[in-house]
C-alpha cells in the first residue's frame, strides 16, 4: 500500500484528511487519487528519516525508564513511558 500525502481536503476510508496529511491507500486508489490530484506520493526519505528519529527518541525513553527501575513492557508507547517515568520521579 503506497504512502500518500493529501494535496487537498478529502475524505478517504472514513477519515477526513486535510492538505498535507499523510495516509496509506490501496494501489488502485492511490493511482486514482494521484491522477485527479487529490494526493501525491510521499517521498521515501521523509518517512525513513522520521521513523529513525522516532525510534531513537522512543529508545531513549525506554533507557530512562529502565534506569529508574521500571520494568518496561515490550508494547509500551511513548505516552505510557512518559507517564511511568513521571510517576516514578514523583515517588
Amino acid at each position: 500500500m503506497p504512502d500518500l500525502i493529501a494535496t487537498r481536503n478529502l475524505r478517504y476510508a472514513t477519515r477526513a484528511l486535510t492538505a498535507g496529511d499523510p495516509f496509506q491507500a490501496s494501489n488502485q486508489d492511490a493511482r486514482i487519487l494521484v491522477a485527479i490530484k487529490k494526493a501525491r506520493p510521499a517521498p521515501v526519505e521523509q518517512t525513513g528519516q522520521q521513523s529513525a528519529s522516532d525510534d531513537a527518541g522512543h529508545q531513549a525513553l525506554r533507557d530512562e525508564a529502565t534506569n529508574l527501575g521500571i520494568a518496561v513492557g515490550p508494547r509500551w508507547g511513548e505516552k505510557r513511558l512518559k507517564d511511568e517515568i513521571a510517576k516514578a520521579s514523583r515517588a
